[in-house]
């Protein structure tokens, strides 16, 4: 079995200039711990976590250094992580656990040839593994 077949699909992601706002509302309406950035063309540029959101703070709170573009609003790009992990579509679920297990993420970025085609969260791994559905 493949991440492919696993993953979840339609993937919803935001834009650099989405406001924190807009993509905590996102998360909180799907139950996401985690948003993917893309740029126009679906092209992963980061992910946006439960954590950096609530690290944001209020723009009152800012350093001069933590993100903060004029009007005091804070975009999904100005506190992204940029990713060091996503699953290749082809990649078989078993790998995939192992990896996700060793570096402790609980949900990755599922790319085809570069481009942003899904999500896959620990949960995924867990229902697709034999004796644990």
């Amino acid at each position: 079995m493949h991440v492919r077949d696993i993953m979840t699909t339609p993937v919803i992601a935001v834009t650099p200039s989405a406001s924190l706002a807009e993509a905590s509302q996102l998360m909180t309406r799907h139950g996401f711990t985690a948003l993917p950035v893309v740029d126009g063309r679906g092209r992963l540029l980061g992910l946006l976590n439960e954590e950096d959101v609530l690290r944001a703070g209020t723009p009152g709170e800012a350093g001069p250094d933590d993100g903060v573009i004029l009007g005091g609003h804070r975009t999904a790009g100005s506190v992204m992580r940029t990713p060091g992990m996503a699953a290749a579509a082809g990649l078989e679920v078993s790998e995939l656990a192992g990896r996700m297990a060793e570096a402790g993420v609980r949900s990755l970025p599922v790319l085809d040839d570069g481009i942003l085609v899904g999500m896959v969260t620990f949960q995924d791994v867990l229902r697709a593994h034999p004796g644990t559905s």
